[in-house]
């Protein structure tokens, strides 16, 4: 079924499962951009401290089970299978009809119950203050949220969320809890930021606005994630573990192995494609994403002119992408992505929607009307100029269909 936030529903199915949410710490974060790979820096900080931690972030990557991690580790899809039916099982039984990404939920924070974590880290969905995931409540001694964060806000979802910045940053404060600490991206927007402090203030909640200092910027040279955004990511991140040193002991060695190690799929990732080569991956699909893909593509490709593999969701704002990542010799290369597993509400924009914009900001090449990434990169094995860099991106749901290719 279509998105439709709210938490009734989703309340009722985790009490028939004696809401196994409450039963360990929870750090929760929100936000239009950067959310995905804070909790990457976290968990995997964690789990170079034998911290045992659960990962749950949407969408999911290539298969429904991946967006589960354990010591950031994909859940098995065997296990998750068992789980997810029995979820589906008692969410029909109860006739309470819960969405997709709702019944997802229960089924993390049931996995989490199950595997004894100490910590969850938890990716709100769409929004905040109505998102599923927002049923967690504050620590209680026992389980909990410890901490939230809130990462860069931007213009997205505004059929669900608003369309200023303020109203946005109001649905994304939503999961602020009474008196538990919250640390946001400093690189916000103030409109946004006021709108934070104003809520934490509400709730006696410790806000810190977090301004990366040297020592982030030197411990993000051990980071493998690529972007200058990864900088206020990694601070909220480093900020978040400074608070967890209430409950556990942490060591720099540790933390900077944890850096080291940390991966999060299809942001700016380099993925080799047979016969074809390296190829560049993002997930870009709103504007303050694509300025900083654009940042990166200027600074890594100077001079060359690239070839854009572009796939968008229907309703997206394809102008707002393309101005700020392609130049007028560059060439478009429209695709399709395969539509995800348990989204059903997610259509690809048709390849003569996405021609019809393009080509008022570059070249466009038309594999054909009905082509998916793969026959993309068939054509382009036979036709790629060497000397231009390909860049997928416009939809993170090509990333699923592009690693397919590869396994394949």
């Amino acid at each position: 079924m279509p998105i439709d936030l709210g938490l009734t529903r989703v309340a009722r199915l985790l009490s028939h499962f004696n809401n196994p949410h409450l039963k360990y710490k929870s750090i929760h974060v929100a936000g239009t951009n950067g959310k995905g790979s804070t909790l990457a820096y976290i968990s995997s900080i964690l789990t170079q401290h034998r911290l045992r931690n659960g990962k749950f972030t949407s969408p999911h990557m290539v298969e429904l089970n991946d967006c589960i991690t354990i010591d950031n580790e994909t859940y098995s899809q065997s296990k998750f299978d068992v789980i997810n039916r029995n979820v589906l099982h008692v969410d029909k039984e109860l006739q309470l009809k819960c969405t997709e990404f709702e019944i997802l939920t229960v089924t993390a924070f049931k996995i989490f119950e199950l595997e004894k974590v100490e910590m969850a880290l938890i990716e709100v969905g769409v929004g905040g203050r109505l998102d599923a995931t927002n049923v967690l409540d504050a620590f209680n001694g026992e389980g909990g949220v410890v901490a939230t964060g809130i990462t860069k806000i931007g213009i997205d979802h505004e059929g669900l969320l608003g369309n200023t910045i303020e109203q946005i940053a109001q649905e994304k404060a939503g999961i602020l809890k009474l008196g538990i600490p919250c640390f946001t991206d400093g690189s916000n927007k103030e409109e946004a930021l006021q709108v934070i402090k104003d809520k934490a203030k509400s709730l006696h909640c410790p806000l810190e606005v977090v301004v990366p200092n040297e020592d982030d910027r030197d411990l993000l040279r051990s980071s493998p994630l690529k972007g200058e955004y990864q900088l206020s990511n990694l601070a909220v991140a480093l900020r978040i573990i400074e608070l967890l040193r209430t409950f556990y002991t942490f060591s720099r060695d540790q933390t900077i192995a944890g850096i080291r190690n940390t991966h999060w799929p299809g942001r700016l990732e380099s993925l080799d494609i047979p016969e074809l080569g390296d190829i560049l991956i993002d997930g870009a699909h709103n504007k303050d994403a694509a300025v900083e893909l654009g940042r990166y593509l200027k600074s890594t490709y100077p001079a060359e002119n690239i070839t854009f593999v572009v796939g968008m969701t229907k309703g997206k704002n394809l102008s707002s992408l393309l101005t700020h990542i392609v130049r007028k010799d560059d060439t478009v290369i429209p695709t399709l992505f395969h539509q995800p597993d348990q989204m059903p509400w997610i259509y690809c924009e048709s390849i003569k929607k996405i021609s019809e914009v393009a080509k008022s900001f570059c070249r466009v090449k038309i594999v054909s009307q009905e082509a998916y990434i793969s026959d993309v990169f068939r054509y382009l094995k036979e036709n790629r100029d060497a000397s231009s860099p390909v860049v997928v991106c416009g939809s993170l749901y090509l990333y699923a269909d592009a690693v397919k290719w590869i396994n394949q």
